[in-house]
């Protein structure tokens, strides 16, 4: 039976049964009092009642905080979406609470990205709230009577265009990442477009990892999961040489992606070149094939497990095909 009290000029339902925490909700006229605690009495009793009072109390900032601490940091890839949650919970909308996030909060915001972010940061940010939502209600266990997110559509992206990087190109920037505090970005260049190396495992190479006897280099827990031992071409290890050694024995001492952002746009603004770091896979992925590389080596060498990816890193010019039909 609901108890129904008078509290400073407002109604108190108090709702007790065995098994269930107290439920309390408070009302200006007491008619809807009695009326609110005779329908949720028939839902407890039908087995049907919710207690939205989590999804209240917890805001969408907490959750993503919590799945980030508890899910993204066994991820690969935790770095980078360790930067996403902590940059999507500034925005306003995470400082609503579970219960007040609506389609329409949701829309506005996604419209907000698109006009601040590529299609593919948008698509991202979006799916880190969804994955937010789920974790709270399966694993957290609080309720949500309708998942906002399932209302909103992902951002059509565009075709993927990869770019390689001409010789002139990469000629203007070793000349002026010889020169960047980041003393070793010279070096993370030339091993991504000789050698395929990815940025992550750069970061995690070790001199323990290298044999400069034979060239080549073995690199851990990579993004594929599994080890994988590359070859090093001679400039690669000549950079690697120059490099002073490290406490840690990091080839390329520092963990945080944003850093590296950092010096690496910086590069970009010094010799106006428009390339991403990750365009140094394309470069050498492309160039391997025009040099007569099989393709079992080039996915060997870079660490492609699907023909299909590697694929979209290959882009052979018009010009070099017509000189092999001569």
């Amino acid at each position: 039976m609901a108890t129904i009290r008078k509290i400073r000029n407002k109604w108190q339902v108090l709702i007790r049964k065995y098994n269930l925490k107290p439920i309390y909700k408070t009302f200006i006229l007491k008619e809807d009092a009695v009326k609110w605690s005779r329908e949720t009495e028939v839902k407890i009793e039908q087995g049907l009642y919710k207690d939205l009072t989590p999804a209240r109390s917890t805001t969408l900032k907490e959750v993503l905080i919590q799945y980030r601490d508890t899910v993204s940091i066994h991820k690969k890839g935790y770095e980078i979406e360790k930067y996403k949650i902590n940059k999507l919970s500034k925005y306003p909308i995470s400082n609503n609470t579970i219960a007040d996030l609506s389609a329409l909060k949701l829309s506005e915001f996604k419209e907000y990205l698109i006009k601040n972010y590529s299609a593919g940061s948008v698509n991202k940010y979006l799916t880190l709230i969804s994955l937010a939502l789920n974790y709270a209600e399966r694993i957290l266990g609080i309720y949500i009577p309708n998942n906002p997110m399932r209302y909103i559509d992902r951002v059509k992206e565009p075709e993927f265009k990869g770019q390689t990087i001409e010789p002139e190109e990469e000629a203007l920037l070793l000349k002026y990442a010889e020169h960047s505090k980041l003393k070793w970005l010279k070096a993370a260049i030339i091993m991504g477009i000789d050698c395929g190396v990815r940025r992550g495992e750069l970061l995690k190479l070790k001199y323990s990892d290298i044999d400069f006897t034979r060239n080549t280099a073995l690199l851990r827990d990579t993004k594929n999961g599994s080890n994988r031992e590359i070859g090093l071409s001679h400039r690669a290890i000549q950079e690697i040489r120059k490099l002073p050694i490290s406490i840690s024995g990091d080839v390329f001492p520092i963990k945080r992606y944003d850093t590296f952002n950092f010096y690496f746009n910086q590069l970009q603004k010094k010799t106006g070149i428009n390339k991403r770091f990750h365009d140094c896979r394309h470069t050498f992925a492309s160039r391997k094939t025009t040099q007569g590389w099989l393709i079992t080596e080039i996915a060997q060498q870079g660490g492609w497990k699907q023909l299909q990816v590697l694929k979209r890193y290959t882009h052979i010019k018009a010009e070099y095909l017509a000189k092999k039909l001569k």
